[in-house]
């Protein structure tokens, strides 16, 4: 039987029961993305498999696919040198699907290069078609080989789930340089919500 609760009393506390979240941290008690990302050790490395199913189209900038399969493997190194590395399938409707790699880099120092500026991209691609087998699915390549280029790119020519693990590794990198960049930009209070909750951001939990 629950405890008995004075109906005028008036703490809030004594009327919330303890359940299964009673141990979340709440409003102040969480630590703020600025705090989870100066707290986070360099080096820093992790990998996580995501499959995109909504807007795919408008956040890849491709019509051809409605479907995203990409491994990110985001790291800083001891130097402070960004790497993010991609590699994936897309697939939609049609017959032609493409599988791809993709690696992003920003060069140590960190004082030296102005966040959410340029990143080497570095690209591989190769159509194909997309077969389902007993054991799963396989990715049969097309007779046109595989392309691949060597670019510099700006922030905004960017996808934007590539957008995401840049701004969390930027905001490792240097966080009040970034921080100050992503209000300058308009852009701090869409990663702040992002990263807010997110446990798998950063090595610092909320």
């Amino acid at each position: 039987m629950g405890h008995w609760i004075d109906p005028d009393e008036a703490d809030p506390s004594q009327w919330r029961g303890e359940g299964p979240f009673e141990d979340l941290r709440r409003g102040e008690e969480t630590v703020s993305v600025l705090d989870r990302a100066s707290r986070t050790p360099v080096p820093y490395q992790y990998e996580v498999d995501i499959h995109h199913t909504a807007d795919v189209a408008e956040q890849f900038r491709s019509h051809d696919y409605d479907n995203a399969r990409v491994i990110y493997n985001c790291g800083i190194d001891e130097t402070r040198r960004i790497k993010l590395l991609t590699r994936g399938v897309f697939w939609g409707d049609g017959e032609t699907h493409q599988r791809f790699q993709a690696q992003y880099r920003r060069p140590p120092p960190p004082t030296e290069d102005v966040p959410f500026g340029e990143y080497a991209v570095w690209s591989r691609y190769h159509h194909g078609t997309i077969e389902r087998t007993d054991d799963g699915v396989r990715f049969v390549e097309d007779e046109s080989g595989p392309e691949e280029s060597m670019r510099t790119l700006d922030w905004d020519e960017l996808f934007d789930p590539v957008k995401e693990r840049l701004a969390e590794l930027e905001l490792i990198r240097n966080p009040e340089f970034a921080r100050y960049r992503l209000l300058e930009r308009g852009e701090w209070d869409d990663f702040r919500a992002r990263f807010r909750y997110d446990t798998d951001a950063f090595a610092v939990g909320p």
